[in-house]
């Protein structure tokens, strides 16, 4: 029975029904309907009766579809406002094609009359209207010069034949490897097969009884134009600063080829004082030591493997002392006759003997006389250290730094030396306040990295180190390292973390031992003690145990 109802009410669905719909209306059929059919049960599925489609047609047929509108807050569909299109910048211009006939040359009568008198008509004058290059001095590389006319010299039908420029009377001398070519009726173009010779005057001229126009233009005057590439210049040079030896290479790339035996006797070198040193004390380092000490600069791909000269000294050179290299002029070059104008000078000086240049504190210095008790002193240099000479027994002080420890002497005192701060030491130190120390170093043994000792007499000039007094008994130092420390793995058997006091009566020290876990606990700790904007609970703890 009721896969029956269920294919019914499918075939019922299927259909389609328009009715309207009235409340009224509805409660009247409601109750005549109710009288009619009586009481049915609702349980009782043998008194379920299905509405045929004719009774379902009589039944919407009775509703009316004038409904009361519930709420009148109504609105209409909500639209973004178009995008403002980007104004156009440009105009249409609207043009008729083909233009019409007035606007055609074309169609413009030529008269034969015209014609014959515009070809005895003489024609103007022919000039150059540029020239490349235009500078009488070149200082860069050039490889080309142009020259461009006011009328064609050549038809277009010649572009693509070889038209020699010397027909037409202009030439470039001295001559130089490469060939003219027109790019253009007007224009010729002289390009050299590498580059134009430095250290050369060439010369521009154009004939004006040879050169003609295409259309019977002439030249009122010669032209005639002269120009000079550069002469030798000194592109890089070595040494600069301070030297490392008494020995140096001194090395000298010029901007083009030169003969290194001429260049060499032009060379001088003065000292500081004005002194000459004659050319009879310097030597040239062969090719194969050169291009091995300054093969970053000697490339034979450029080809300047010919554009340098190195040289050397005989003897050592003095301490200490400024040297000035000198190219001076007149000095020739080995691709054309122009020789240098002016003179090229560049300087290096050599090291200084060893010495101590300052310290701190120093009671020279007008900022940092004394220092507080426990603070690091240091001593500076003028030269880098050699390393390996540096040790604790070098150094000693009066009055010395010694505690007695279970009857055994002990020098409280820590050398440091750094590659990246070469030129000083570094000396940790236990002093006591309102005290003067006096330092003395054994000069034989420190050197620096050119093998020099060290040059000071301390009689003449002690080495002080005046630490500061603390008078009031409420002044007090406590000095020592604070967060993560890093202990020496050789401490671990006999750990120790030291600290300077000052007019410390006694301490209080708290030691609490930690785990790993205890990492991420230990470093709020101490993010809360060390910021000042973090609130610090009184209840705040120490990690661990």
């Amino acid at each position: 029975m009721w896969s029956e109802r269920g294919q019914t009410f499918k075939r019922e669905q299927s259909q389609p029904y328009k009715f309207d719909f009235n409340i009224d209306e509805v409660n009247e059929m409601n109750n005549e309907t109710t009288t009619d059919a009586g009481l049915i049960p609702l349980h009782d599925d043998l008194q379920q009766h299905n509405l045929t489609p004719d009774q379902l047609q009589h039944l919407f047929s009775q509703v009316s579809s004038e409904l009361v509108a519930e709420s009148t807050d109504d609105q209409e569909f909500f639209e973004r406002e178009a995008t403002i299109k980007v104004p156009k910048t440009s105009k249409i211009i609207q043009t008729p094609f083909p233009p019409p006939p007035s606007d055609r040359q074309e169609d413009v009568d030529i008269h034969i009359k015209h014609l014959k008198w515009l070809a005895k008509k003489e024609a103007s004058s022919l000039a150059i209207e540029r020239h490349s290059p235009n500078e009488n001095d070149v200082d860069h590389v050039l490889s080309t010069v142009t020259l461009t006319f006011n009328q064609s010299m050549i038809s277009v039908s010649s572009l693509d034949e070889q038209m020699k420029a010397e027909d037409l009377g202009i030439s470039l001398t001295p001559n130089v490897e490469g060939r003219w070519k027109w790019i253009g009726t007007q224009t010729v173009q002289f390009e050299a097969k590498h580059r134009l010779p430095y250290s050369t005057k060439y010369t521009l001229r154009v004939n004006k009884e040879h050169c003609v126009s295409v259309i019977g233009g002439k030249l009122d005057d010669e032209f005639f134009f002269e120009f000079s590439t550069a002469t030798p210049t000194v592109r890089e040079f070595l040494p600069y600063g301070e030297v490392s030896t008494l020995k140096p290479t001194c090395f000298l790339l010029f901007n083009q080829k030169i003969d290194k035996n001429e260049i060499f006797k032009h060379l001088c070198v003065m000292r500081g004082d004005e002194h000459k040193i004659s050319n009879k004390q310097l030597e040239l380092v062969d090719e194969t030591a050169a291009k091995s000490e300054f093969k970053s600069f000697i490339n034979e791909k450029e080809g300047n493997y010919e554009q340098y000269v190195a040289f050397t000294f005989k003897d050592d050179l003095l301490k200490a002392t400024q040297y000035t290299i000198q190219v001076p002029e007149g000095c020739p070059s080995a691709e054309g006759p122009l020789v240098t104008t002016s003179e090229w000078s560049a300087s290096f000086n050599t090291y200084e003997p060893l010495k101590i240049i300052d310290w701190f504190p120093n009671t020279n210095d007008e900022w940092q006389k004394t220092a507080l008790p426990g603070r690091t002193w240091s001593l500076t240099f003028n030269n880098s250290l050699d390393h390996s000479t540096i040790k604790k027994s070098l150094f000693r002080f009066e009055p010395e730094f010694v505690s007695k420890i279970n009857l055994k002497e002990t020098l409280l005192l820590g050398i440091e030396h750094t590659e990246d701060n070469d030129r000083k030491i570094l000396l940790h130190n236990k002093s006591q306040s309102n005290t003067i120390y006096t330092l003395l170093i054994q000069l034989e043994i420190l050197k620096d990295i050119y093998g020099q000792t060290l040059q000071h007499d301390h009689s003449d000039q002690p080495i002080q180190f005046e630490v500061q007094a603390i008078d009031s008994p409420t002044l007090g130092v406590l000095q020592g390292e604070s967060g993560m420390i890093i202990m020496d793995p050789a401490l671990l058997n006999e750990p120790c973390y030291t600290f300077i006091v000052c007019n410390y009566s006694e301490l209080i020290l708290r030691i609490n031992r930690v785990k790993p876990e205890h990492y991420q606990e230990y470093l709020l700790y101490f993010n809360r003690r060390y910021r000042s904007d973090e609130e610090q609970k009184p209840d705040d703890k120490l990690p661990g145990e």
